[in-house]
C-alpha cells in the first residue's frame, strides 16, 4: 500500500556498489512526540529509496531543508535478513505538485 506524507527533508545521499547494489537514503526531521517522555526537540529518521530518487531531489536541493511530499510504502526484509521493516520512498516532489491548489489569499479592508 502506498501512502503520501508531508515531510521536512533535510538531506539525501545515494550509493552504488561494485556488486551492482544501488539505492538512496532520504533524511527527514520531525518534532518529537509530546506524549513521549523519553524524547525532546527534533528527531531524525532515515528512509530508503531507489537510486534515481536522488535525481528527483536535485531541483529542490538549493532549498533544503524543506517540506516535501513523499510517496512511501512499508517494506519488510526476509526473515533471513532480520525481518526489518523500513519506510521506502518511491516518489518525491514539492507539496503543491500533486494538483492541490494553493489557498487564495484573503483580503481585508482593515486600514
Amino acid at each position: 500500500m502506498i501512502n503520501t506524507i508531508q515531510a521536512h527533508v533535510i538531506g539525501a545521499s545515494r550509493y552504488k556498489m561494485d556488486n551492482g547494489v544501488q539505492g538512496a537514503k532520504i533524511s527527514i526531521m520531525q518534532a518529537a512526540s509530546a506524549d513521549n517522555e523519553n524524547a525532546i526537540g527534533n528527531q531524525v529518521s532515515i528512509m530508503t529509496a531507489p537510486y534515481d530518487i536522488f535525481d528527483q531531489l536535485h531541483a529542490t536541493a538549493p532549498h533544503m531543508p524543506c517540506a516535501m511530499e513523499l510517496d512511501i510504502e512499508l517494506r519488510t526484509s526476509s526473515a533471513a535478513a532480520g525481518g526489518k521493516t523500513v519506510l521506502h520512498v518511491i516518489a518525491a516532489r514539492k507539496p503543491n505538485a500533486t494538483g492541490s491548489q494553493p489557498q487564495p489569499a484573503t483580503h481585508s479592508d482593515k486600514k
